[in-house]
């Protein structure tokens, strides 16, 4: 018995630390209805860890994490609809000319370094400043709730602009959507090159006209946005 209780314990604290700091996806937890697929209904405040791809909910004064997010047929969250797929929620985005892309949000934070005096990013601060676990993710442009992959800027400062953590954000998201009958899932460029190799040129002169910055979100449902004209 003391065997497998020292087993489970080690489990959970691997888990545990394998977790990434919580990245939400809303500035605050905002009133959600979930609906499953055997018909039940639920109302809750909930927000959406983009790091760990965990729907987190508030029950009373505590944090809880939905289990069972299979169950679910809808979650209609922040003005937004999600619908769960790989093992993630992914947004529901509807275009005006009738295409669908489901955006599968996975953001991860990135340590750049520390501000120096002369504003340039060093990797040894003299003074060492912790961000805190929780980011909203802001809003990308004509989308209710999303996130822009840029730097979150530096923390409290010391009045002299000196010393501060530097992060940024990693979009590793996965963007699925539908062209001539045929589904697709990308996750940056270099899938999107390789799933259109025959209009590769045409997308990366798209790119370079345009100035699309492709590691935002933005960007990449741009890039989609074109492709589904093609």
């Amino acid at each position: 018995m003391r065997k497998l209780l020292t087993i489970i314990l080690i489990a959970v604290c691997t888990t545990t630390l394998a977790q990434e700091k919580r990245i939400y996806f809303y500035s605050d937890f905002v009133k959600s209805n979930i609906l499953y697929k055997n018909g039940a209904r639920n109302q809750t405040n909930a927000n959406y860890d983009v790091a760990n791809r965990k729907l987190m909910f508030m029950q009373g004064e505590q944090l809880m994490e939905l289990l069972a997010p299979e169950t679910i047929d809808t979650l209609y969250m922040g003005g937004s609809r999600w619908v769960y797929r790989d093992k993630q929620f992914c947004e529901v985005i509807d275009r005006e000319d009738g295409n669908r892309i489901l955006v599968g949000w996975h953001v991860t934070k990135v340590h750049e370094g520390y501000v120096g005096a002369l504003g340039s990013v060093a990797q040894a601060p003299s003074r060492k400043v912790q961000l805190g676990d929780q980011f909203g993710m802001g809003t990308i442009a004509g989308i209710s709730g999303g996130m822009y992959n840029g730097t979150f800027g530096t923390n409290q400062n010391d009045g002299n602009g000196r010393n501060f953590d530097v992060w940024k954000t990693k979009n590793k998201s996965t963007y699925y959507f539908t062209k001539n009958g045929k589904g697709y899932a990308v996750k940056g460029m270099k899938s999107i090159l390789k799933a259109f190799p025959q209009k590769k040129e045409l997308i990366k002169q798209f790119v370079h006209n345009k100035k699309i910055d492709t590691m935002t979100a933005e960007g990449m449902l741009q890039v989609i946005d074109y492709i589904l004209t093609l």
